[in-house]
């Protein structure tokens, strides 16, 4: 088994998957709420997460979401600090994902939590699906991925 670590970049999907459905995503904000681990967002994380429960519920939804990321973090990347890692990545992998590998890359972490197969495609190293990730804390995960 692998060594657990100690902080791990959450992307937006492991916040809306985990407060929607029984999945390995819950399960994964369950280990960060209990402290197993350091939850690392940035800026375009929240954005996302709000982004979607205003569209999809209401205004006051997307504040409680906007808030339970700020608060289950324990550091939120911001753009400005990674313009250099975005700049050295362009091209490289897609748009929509940029910010969420620079952000990995300029915290130096091993883990990029997350459902989403351009990671894969863009064979970005630290990308872990939230099924591979429960696992390292040897708890018995869902049969989906995410």
């Amino acid at each position: 088994m692998s060594k657990k670590p100690k902080r791990v970049y959450l992307d937006s999907m492991i916040f809306i998957f985990g407060r929607l459905e029984e999945c390995n995503s819950r399960l994964v904000l369950f280990l960060a709420q209990l402290g197993e681990f350091e939850a690392v967002t940035s800026e375009l994380v929240i954005e996302e997460v709000e982004g979607f429960f205003r569209e999809n519920f209401s205004r006051e939804t997307a504040y409680l979401a906007r808030k339970f990321v700020e608060e289950l973090s324990s550091y939120i990347v911001r753009r400005s600090d990674i313009k250099a890692e975005m700049d050295a990545l362009k091209g490289k992998i897609k748009a929509k994902d940029l910010e969420n590998v620079a952000a990995v890359r300029h915290k130096n972490l091993k883990y990029l939590v997350a459902y989403d197969k351009d990671y894969e495609e863009a064979d970005v190293k630290e990308y872990i699906t939230p099924k591979e990730f429960v696992k390292l804390f040897e708890l018995r995960p869902y049969d989906k991925e995410y």
